[in-house]
């Protein structure tokens, strides 16, 4: 029987002294950039009624928490998002506009062998109270000053919809699971089979063999309107215009068949990929309608930074 004083549980997660003094680093440049911006830094607590998360139809997997039963007798669960407390923190102040930051840990249960830990270290904003576009504009810019600071190799910034996303399940139906998997995978088999099989209208049919590889806006822009549904229009539209924003387009690419990391996203989702790092290392979007959920009709938009997976990268330089 192997000694449960000498390992590990498979839950816990282990950073080298080396990777302490690194993420220390960016931690304190972070810290530093957000100040720069205004962004105040808040401390959400480590345990949460479970309810808080299960209750929201937001796309939280119970499976996936850390569970226990409290005095008295209420599930509690470890803290598993950051920016669900604190658009309630928002909501229950009062203000009209508020900018977030905050450092620490999620728990989620994962499945073995993904190479993805229970337990993460996240450092992330979030812009409460701001217009969409101004909101959405900010958030971006952010992003972009943030990855100076990371000083990662070969970063690809990815920009998706998740009003886009919505509208294409809408328009498949019953068959929204499996169109979900095969963006989720980029299975270009398994969209040819998808869009062959359902019997779709030309112009949707081309649109949806399109998703999982082409990225240049200008092919996307053509696909998306002889598609011909307002709907995916006025959102590629968006962010079309967002786009055109930017600081820069360098490494940036439309992913217009990125499925929503969280079930609240509402527009804008973005993910950055990063030379050594299998999985993102910057995630985030906006999210309207969970901060109505709390009773605040404002906007809002943020982004964490995985540490985890931009410490796998800065190992690969």
């Amino acid at each position: 029987m192997e000694n449960e004083n000498i390992l590990l549980p498979e839950e816990a997660g282990e950073m080298t002294i080396a990777g302490v003094s690194k993420l220390r680093e960016i931690e304190q440049q972070l810290r530093q950039l957000f100040e720069k911006k205004d962004i105040q830094e808040v401390m959400p607590p480590n345990f949460e009624y479970a309810s808080l998360y299960t209750r929201l139809d937001a796309g939280f997997e119970q499976e996936k928490m850390f569970q226990f039963i409290n005095h008295e007798g209420a599930p509690i669960a470890l803290r598993y998002d950051f920016t669900v407390p604190l658009a309630r923190k928002f909501a229950l102040s009062g203000e009209k506009t508020a900018r977030y930051s905050y450092f620490g840990k999620v728990f989620r249960k994962e499945k073995r062998h993904k190479g993805r830990r229970t337990e993460s270290y996240q450092i992330g904003t979030e812009l409460l109270g701001t217009s969409e576009i101004e909101g959405d504009n900010e958030i971006l810019a952010l992003t972009f000053a943030s990855l100076q600071e990371l000083s990662l190799k070969n970063t690809i910034l990815g920009i998706g919809s998740a009003a886009f996303y919505k509208r294409l399940c809408e328009m498949v139906g019953d068959e929204a699971g499996w169109l979900t998997d095969i963006l989720s995978k980029k299975d270009l088999t398994a969209m040819d089979s998808f869009a062959k099989e359902g019997n779709f209208r030309e112009g949707f049919q081309n649109l949806l063999l399109a998703l999982p590889t082409v990225t240049d806006v200008e092919t996307l822009d053509r696909l998306v309107w002889l598609a011909g549904d307002k709907i995916l229009v006025g959102a590629f539209t968006q962010l079309s215009t967002l786009y055109k924003n930017l600081p820069t387009q360098e490494n940036v690419i439309f992913d217009l068949g990125m499925v929503p990391a969280m079930g609240y996203y509402t527009g804008l989702m973005f993910q950055v990929y990063a030379e050594g790092a299998a999985q993102p290392i910057i995630s985030g979007g906006r999210y309207d309608e969970l901060i109505k959920k709390f009773g605040a009709k404002t906007g809002a938009v943020g982004f964490c930074v995985h540490m985890d997976n931009v410490l796998k990268g800065l190992d690969n330089d």
